[in-house]
């Protein structure tokens, strides 16, 4: 990818009037040596209109964030996500659940100006592409060096309540210290958390569980009082001996490289929700936070909590015992459940051997490994087969088709079609 300064949209842009600006996250994460994929410019001096149609010259416009003044852009050539691009703006959350912004943009504003609208002094910066020069009207580079998160000002939280999220999951994933002020300000203003979207909640907890400790995120929700507001039941049932237990597991499943699925968001968010009253209220407040709209399986959370606490002794020594539970609940999803169990031991008995958790995994991934059928898709007959020896599609076919994966699941060597069809037949002669 070419630097930016060399990209001929932005030469272009330059060579008509425009002063072009990378800003927020993008100089933070360079800041950090930590570049990420996302491009964030600003540029100032060309109007909208002008700024689209020079953009058009050089690739795919996308006028999706218009009313905001921002465009997404692909340039020609380019293998990275689109690029957002913005003119200078200020803004106020308005509105339902603060999805709207009544937002001014004006490309003549000076980008001292559109810094101050932003959340954190760590965001708060831009630097000029043509000269590298930084522009930090608020200590940003100070704060970054001195790991200290700090609102840009007071009226920060009250615009837009979700900043107080954004800022506990960049606490966690950059290991930063939030600001007396800037702390007082979140428990101050923790109730208002309710009042946002809970699409964009979810969101910014999806940032938050890529973090190496997302518990040093929750400790600061609890303590600031927004996980009262925005996990309930989590907040009401975790007394500290639980809450401690919690945060060892979610931590443990993002770092141990023990884990199969370690990092994997269904079974971070079933180890946080393991301790609520039940699976059905885990799944219940993941629906009303729209977490499936980053990715979460809500079956499969609610199976890993309802089978999180199996006996191992009924699975160890009988491997059709551990083939019927890997029917019952998907091969996938038991062998989440096994990191699950295996997180928590490491985390919380960390005296105590784990090779009977990792023995059953391994043991279950051998079976999978060797194709031995979980569900009837898998058997070496179909409802074509049965249908050959008179069996009509009925919910019958169905119970014997059932009785066949039972079987085969008892023993996977009987999953032969000679063998299958021959049971049915047996099945057949007996009933009549």
């Amino acid at each position: 990818m070419l630097p930016l300064i060399n990209l001929p949209f932005v030469r272009l842009l330059q060579q008509q009037g425009g002063r072009v600006y990378t800003v927020g996250g993008t100089v933070r994460d360079e800041l950090l040596e930590r570049p990420g994929k996302d491009v964030d410019l600003l540029v100032t001096g060309l109007p909208q209109a002008e700024l689209v149609r020079l953009l058009r010259q050089q690739g795919r416009v996308q006028l999706t964030g218009r009313a905001f003044g921002v465009i997404k852009f692909t340039p020609r050539r380019w293998d990275g996500p689109p690029i957002d691009i913005a003119l200078p703006r200020t803004e106020v959350s308005t509105g339902v659940g603060h999805r709207e912004f009544d937002v001014s943009f004006d490309h003549t504003l000076p980008i001292e100006t559109d810094l101050g609208r932003r959340d954190f002094t760590i965001n708060a910066v831009a630097m000029e592409l043509a000269t590298g020069h930084l522009i930090d009207p608020f200590g940003g580079r100070r704060d970054l060096a001195d790991k200290l998160l700090r609102q840009v000002s007071d009226r920060a939280f009250p615009e837009d309540p979700l900043r107080m999220l954004r800022g506990i999951q960049l606490a966690a994933r950059f290991h930063l210290t939030v600001e007396t002020a800037t702390y007082q300000a979140m428990a101050t203003h923790a109730a208002s958390i309710t009042t946002v979207a809970p699409e964009r909640i979810a969101e910014e907890l999806r940032k938050l569980f890529q973090a190496d400790a997302p518990a040093d995120g929750f400790r600061l929700m609890r303590d600031t009082g927004l996980l009262a507001h925005i996990l309930p039941e989590i907040d009401a049932s975790m007394w500290d001996g639980v809450f401690t237990r919690t945060l060892n597991h979610l931590d443990a499943i993002q770092q141990r490289e023990e884990l199969a699925y370690r990092g994997h968001l269904d079974l971070l968010l079933a180890a946080l929700f393991q301790s609520s009253p039940s699976p059905e209220s885990a799944r219940d407040r993941l629906e009303t936070l729209r977490m499936t709209m980053i990715g979460a399986d809500l079956d499969r959370i609610t199976a890993l909590i309802r089978h999180s606490s199996f006996e191992i002794p009924a699975l160890e020594t009988d491997d059709s015992a551990l083939r019927h539970f890997a029917h019952q609940i998907g091969p996938e999803t038991a062998l989440m459940v096994f990191d699950l169990r295996l997180a928590d031991r490491l985390a919380n008995q960390p005296g105590e051997p784990t090779h009977d958790v990792q023995s059953l995994r391994q043991r279950l991934q051998r079976e999978i490994d060797r194709q031995v059928p979980f569900s009837v898709k898998g058997l070496a007959v179909d409802g074509h087969d049965l249908q050959q020896l008179g069996i009509s599609p009925s919910p019958h076919m169905g119970q014997i088709l059932q009785r066949l994966l039972h079987r085969v699941l008892d023993d996977p060597s009987q999953n032969t079609r000679d063998a299958l069809l021959m049971l049915v037949q047996q099945e057949m002669d007996t009933e009549s």
